[in-house]
């Protein structure tokens, strides 16, 4: 039987990757969008954060107290280190722009290897 990477584990598992993901990809988007400030993209991140963990637990997928804890936390450390080397390196818009797309399709690709992982493991997952 071949090893399923994708299965929750107690803390830390492939799942915290996108999480990660996610957190870098806001913390792009005060960088690259004027009229969003860092603390407003910061709740904003956080508030995604817990609602995507509240979706979890409404389509049924089962995690441990400290994996969820860790699913809201690493988003919001993405985002926090992302600013922090935006703010001590200036970069262009455009080079920001570009390492975005890299990591949005970085991103998706996880999400989606991930769920289809799921999905194989539970086939009577519904949408």
């Amino acid at each position: 039987m071949a090893r399923d990477w994708w299965q929750k584990g107690r803390a830390f598992d492939l799942w915290s990757i996108p999480h990660f993901l996610f957190g870098i990809l806001m913390g792009f988007v005060p960088a690259l969008v004027d009229s969003v400030s860092f603390s407003f993209a910061l709740v904003l991140t956080l508030v995604l954060a817990v609602l995507w963990e509240l979706f979890e637990m409404r389509v049924g997928i089962r995690e441990t107290v400290l994996n969820s804890l860790l699913d809201v936390f690493l988003p919001v450390a993405a985002y926090i280190i992302t600013s922090y080397v935006l703010l001590l390196q200036p970069y262009h818009r455009e080079d920001i722009a570009v390492v975005s797309i890299a990591v949005l399709i970085l991103y998706l690709f996880t999400n989606i290897s991930g769920w289809l992982a799921y999905r194989r493991r539970s086939r009577d997952f519904t949408y």
